[in-house]
């Protein structure tokens, strides 16, 4: 068995969220500051299948527990998604007291896959398209790679605003630049999905799973997923395509219609592709803008390196998300940044 990489595990532990999301998520930060040092937790995150090597894994596991109504985890995870979480380095240092007793609670479940299907993306994809398509194309295709429980499918199914209005549906996402909101979106004439280990908000377990992997002290993101499950049956079908994505992406792009464009998206999940997947998956993608109307959105941590596409280094230092686009015809080049979870999107290059 080869010697498991506990320093890049300490590394992944230590950059697991942005430094805006640090001072927003005290019990998740104490949290992952105490598993970062505990060699129980390392051990558990350098196991991990290299694709699936990320924190939120093990945070998702642990949240998974609580609930399926842990008697120590469940009032904790309960507390902070309702704000009433007081001591949160306290109820972090219970939390891994748990784990260093029950470790097979992760450890059984490390076989999973986090799920990037995190829908306040959608209001970075509504600024995008509406951008990509201004004065010209009225209906377009719409690929969506990783697309998890098929959720951001429906990216033009959500209001989007400047604030919170009380509806759970709502995105909030600060524009940092002007961005015109009020062009209408295209219609969307084929919605097609691809992932590996698809979802279904219909199965209970695949709910609880999806809920797992939010984070508990963002009560909103909770209540809005809540309302997706209610809302998604009214919203349009969609086809979801299992397999990995180079091996379904013709077929993809056969069920689309020819006559419109074709909108090819990626969302935080190109670090699950192998190094030789992501120069293949960018070639087949660069090659296909170029000779066909297709576009490309690629929304990725900036410590995604793409061939040919330097790395925005103010994305990399904010850990926030570098968003790429290829225009029918052109090749791909910055658009511009985004929160990971689309609470702010920045415009940094001209339409």
């Amino acid at each position: 068995m080869p010697e498991l990489d506990l320093d890049d595990a300490r590394k992944r532990y230590h950059f697991a969220l942005a430094p805006e999301d640090y001072v927003r998520l005290p019990f998740y930060s104490a949290l992952l500051a105490l598993l970062e040092d505990d060699s129980l937790a390392l051990e558990l995150l350098a196991s991990v299948r290299v694709e699936q090597r990320n924190p939120m894994l093990i945070l998702a596991t642990l949240h998974l527990a609580a609930l399926r109504g842990h008697g120590e985890l469940g009032p904790i995870y309960d507390s902070a998604r309702h704000g009433q979480l007081h001591d949160p380095v306290g109820a972090a240092r219970v939390v891994l007291e748990v784990l260093s007793h029950s470790p097979e609670l992760v450890r059984s479940e490390l076989g999973r896959s986090t799920q990037t299907n995190e829908p306040g993306r959608s209001a970075v994809l509504q600024a995008v398209i509406g951008d990509l398509v201004a004065g010209s194309s009225s209906s377009i295709n719409f690929i969506d790679v990783g697309t998890s429980a098929g959720i951001n499918l429906c990216f033009d199914h959500f209001p989007v605003r400047q604030s919170d209005d009380g509806n759970p549906l709502t995105l909030v996402c600060e524009d940092v630049t002007p961005i015109d909101r009020s062009r209408a979106l295209p219609r969307v004439i084929s919605r097609v999905g691809i992932d590996p280990y698809p979802l279904d908000l219909e199965r209970t377990n695949d709910r609880m799973w999806l809920k797992a992997c939010l984070w508990p002290e963002e009560s909103r993101r909770h209540e809005r997923f809540d309302a997706i499950v209610v809302a998604r049956p009214s919203w349009p079908w969609a086809t979801v395509l299992r397999g990995r994505a180079l091996e379904r992406l013709d077929d993809a792009l056969a069920l689309t219609d020819p006559r419109a464009m074709t909108v090819v998206v990626n969302t935080w999940v190109a670090s699950y592709f192998t190094p030789r997947e992501r120069i293949d998956y960018f070639d087949v993608l660069s090659r296909r803008c170029g000779e066909e109307n297709v576009a490309w959105i690629s929304i990725e941590s900036p410590m995604i390196e793409w061939p040919g596409i330097e790395v925005d280094e103010k994305a990399r230092h904010r850990g926030a998300s570098q968003i790429v686009l290829a225009r029918p015809g052109s090749l791909p080049r910055h658009w511009g940044r985004c929160h990971a979870h689309g609470r702010w999107l920045e415009q940094i290059t001209a339409s």
